[in-house]
């Protein structure tokens, strides 16, 4: 029986950030904030700011990312007897000044805040808040003013909902460090958080409670897809701008994510290939097999270094995040012609699938766009994925991004689950994307 508990455990303390990156992180959050506070007195603003850290930072979930890049976020407070009367973009500049030169980097000017970048180790955060002696923060945010919002309410709030083993802290860490490897379009670290307060499983086993609660998860967003803000503003919906695309990308990657954890916790599932399972989802350089959870005793079973020496399939799937800015003006719909034995002519896929009509091996598939409302000029490309056993025994799991046209041909060459997307780049930003899910199974003569 595969109980890959302390293998989590470990993975934990791989993905935890290390103790000599949070020394740095504290050492530059404490010179930013003197330098701000010199700022304010010496230009005679008549504000003295405080400060109060916040996010995934002050709630000890924060991962060390495979980028390498991480942040924190550290409030800003001017405690006022009023509204201030100056504008919200002023409160911005005066940020900006005071940590101007503070890095080589020039501070970036962003919406909510003022982010102060460090060569690409990590970056600083900077919202700011105006706070009355009764009442809630307001943020200063660029487009749209002063907006009630109160980031230590929602600390409180998570770690009342805390276990005193830190199960629920790792789960969190799990849920980023998925997000992490896998990209694409999955929710923010915030999402997460809220996600995992509410509908945590706890359990013994972290293998066990990380399948529980992602299954919590799902049955809940596949009825109402939605996470709504716990606090100051209350009831907001973090995930209301979520596109009917991305949001059937994060329910589908939900999907495989628990139906190999469901495989991975089986009782006649030994622990490398529960292992390997995991892996599918965290990487296989950061998820590794403990030695104690390798106890299966079963001739069909193997030692440790032959486990991790079988492990030889390439994790060659590319992520279009990692490439362009993701910003998606436009509508894009791709359809997949099938030609099969005993079609007088070619079917679409949607139309099989609707009719549950089966996708058989060995069949020809042409991938064209349907629609498309971007103008030219933009270029297409392409993504063809293989996912599940199959896919790798034969080290094929695919997944480069290449150039194309309008269509693409390709095989049902084996059983599984396979998916293809096509992307719309504009000026170097991706404007417009699409997925389709291709379920291909064994010809009826193989079984």
């Amino acid at each position: 029986m595969a109980d890959l508990h302390k293998s989590f455990l470990d993975f934990n303390d791989t993905i935890s950030l290390s103790s000599s990156h949070k020394k740095t992180l504290r050492k530059s959050r404490n010179a930013v904030r003197d330098r701000i506070r010199k700022y304010f007195r010496e230009e005679s603003k008549g504000y003295t700011p405080k400060f109060h850290g916040q996010g995934s930072f002050m709630m000890n979930v924060i991962i060390e990312p495979l980028d390498g890049e991480f942040d924190i976020d550290d409030g800003i407070y001017l405690q006022v007897d009023s509204e201030p009367s100056e504008a919200v973009s002023t409160f911005h500049t005066w940020v900006l000044n005071a940590v101007k030169g503070h890095t080589k980097e020039t501070p970036i000017d962003k919406n909510p805040c003022v982010r102060l970048v460090y060569a690409d180790e990590y970056h600083i955060d900077l919202p700011l808040y105006y706070i009355k002696k009764s009442g809630p923060p307001y943020l200063a945010y660029k487009t749209k003013g002063w907006i009630e919002s109160d980031p230590r309410e929602f600390i409180d709030w998570f770690n009342k909902r805390a276990d005193s083993d830190g199960q629920l802290k790792r789960l969190v860490r799990y849920l980023k460090a998925w997000k992490d490897y896998r990209k694409g379009e999955l929710p923010c670290g915030l999402i997460f958080c809220i996600l995992a307060a509410q509908y945590a499983a706890f359990d013994d086993r972290d293998d066990v409670a990380l399948c529980k609660t992602l299954k919590n998860i799902h049955s809940v967003l596949h009825q109402n897809f939605a996470c709504y803000r716990p606090t100051t503003p209350y009831g907001e919906d973090l995930l209301d701008n979520y596109s009917e695309t991305n949001k059937k990308y994060f329910l589908d990657r939900l999907t495989g994510f628990i139906k190999s954890a469901e495989k991975a916790i089986d009782e006649d599932t030994l622990s490398p290939k529960s292992c390997k399972l995991w892996q599918r989802h965290f990487g296989k350089r950061r998820f590794l097999l403990n030695k104690s959870d390798n106890v299966e005793t079963s001739a069909y079973s193997m030692n440790l270094d032959e486990f991790q020496e079988s492990i030889d399939y390439q994790e060659t799937e590319e992520f279009i995040e990692n490439r362009y800015p993701i910003d998606l003006k436009y509508e894009l719909r791709i359809d997949c012609e099938v030609t099969q034995d005993g079609f007088s002519v070619p079917r679409l896929l949607r139309d099989m699938i609707h009719l549950k009509r089966p996708l058989f091996a060995s069949k020809k598939l042409r991938f064209s766009i349907n629609k498309n409302t971007c103008p030219e000029p933009f270029r297409i490309k392409w993504k063809v994925c293989n996912v599940g056993d199959e896919a790798l025994k034969r080290n094929c799991i695919r997944g480069k991004i290449f150039d194309g046209s309008t269509s693409i041909r390709e095989t049902s060459d084996f059983k599984g689950t396979h998916f293809i997307e096509c992307y719309l780049i504009k000026n170097d930003i991706c404007v417009a994307r699409d997925r389709i899910s291709v379920p291909i199974v064994n010809n009826k003569n193989n079984g």
